[in-house]
Formats: C-alpha cells, sequence, structure tokens
C-alpha cells in the first residue's frame, strides 16, 4: 500500500472536517513543523480553474464543483510527503475516500456547529450559505455535520480541534510521532 512512503517519501496527511474547523490554518502550520509542502485543494482548483470556488458553484454548480474536486485530488493523492486541506464536502464521494486511503492518512478536525458559526464570521462567505441568516447558518452547518459526520470518521485519526490551534498542532504532533506517521 502507497501509505508505507513510494519512492522514499512519506505518505500524505490529509486533514479533513467540516468548512471552519482549521483545516487550512492547522494545515499551514503541521506543514512547517513537519518540514513539509502545504497544499490547500479549495485553491488548487481556484487556481486550475481561474475562478473563484463561488464562482465555479455559481457558474456549475455544487456537482461541478465535485468533478473538479475529484480530478484535483487524483493528481495530488499521486504527490508524496504532502500535507494537504480538503474542503468539508470532499469526502463524500466514495472515490474520494479509496484515494485518501491509498495514498495517505486522513485527520479529521473536528468542531461543533457553534465553533465554525463563530469561525466563519472572520471569513468571507462560503457558497454553501450565502444569502443565509446566523440561524439559518448554524441551522445548515447542524445539517451538514449530521450527513458528513459518517464520512469524516472514517479517518484514520480524529482530533478536537476547539481550542487555539497552537494547542492542537502539538496534540496532533504527538499523536502523530506515536503512530509513527511522522519522524
Amino acid at each position: 500500500m502507497a501509505r508505507d512512503g513510494e519512492r522514499g517519501l512519506p505518505p500524505n496527511l490529509y486533514l479533513v472536517g467540516m468548512m471552519a474547523s482549521g483545516k487550512t490554518t492547522l494545515g499551514r502550520m503541521l506543514a512547517a513543523a513537519l518540514g513539509r509542502p502545504f497544499l490547500d485543494l479549495d485553491e488548487l482548483i481556484e487556481e486550475e480553474a481561474g475562478r473563484t470556488i463561488a464562482e465555479i458553484f455559481e457558474q456549475e454548480g455544487e456537482e461541478g464543483f465535485r468533478r473538479r474536486e475529484t480530478r484535483s485530488l487524483g493528481r495530488v493523492s499521486g504527490e508524496r510527503g504532502l500535507v494537504v486541506s480538503l474542503g468539508g464536502g470532499a469526502i463524500l464521494r466514495e472515490e474520494n475516500r479509496r484515494m485518501l486511503r491509498a495514498s495517505g492518512y486522513s485527520i479529521y478536525l473536528k468542531v461543533r456547529p457553534e465553533t465554525a458559526l463563530a469561525r466563519l464570521s472572520e471569513h468571507p462567505v462560503r457558497p454553501l450559505l450565502r444569502g443565509l441568516s446566523l440561524e439559518e447558518r448554524l441551522r445548515l452547518l447542524r445539517h451538514l455535520l449530521r450527513v458528513r459526520e459518517p464520512y469524516y470518521r472514517e479517518a484514520d485519526l480524529v482530533i478536537e480541534n476547539e481550542g487555539p490551534p497552537e494547542e492542537t498542532l502539538e496534540r496532533l504532533l504527538r499523536t502523530l510521532r506515536r503512530k509513527g506517521w511522522v519522524g
């Protein structure tokens, strides 16, 4: 299996979870701590499409975006030694989950919907939340978590990310070292 480190490079580490669970923030920090390249799959999709995620959703719908996401993940999963942040819905497709298992380890950053909502106030509106009141956003986040959590829980590791990212990073690094996934 590719997890053993194809071509002498370590397997990829994939961060999965709800929007605003800290995948990009923690991903950048984890990559820096491990001396690995970091890749945000949504940023890659935007770069390849020459459009923002919001524009892709608007012009192609969620299904068009999900097809792009699967193609981009297919290219990324052929690499090794990366820390990769995935969009919140990437795990919905079985094909994507197979690619994660075959090319690395997945880490579910678990947050409560209330925490995600609070963090979203610091970032631009996400396409799925556009035009919704705070109450509607929270209701949608709860619904998305109910639908997606069974897939998130298939991850190789589940880590709570409710507090400061520095604390989560330290716990994550200790766990990764204990499991022998990183040096």
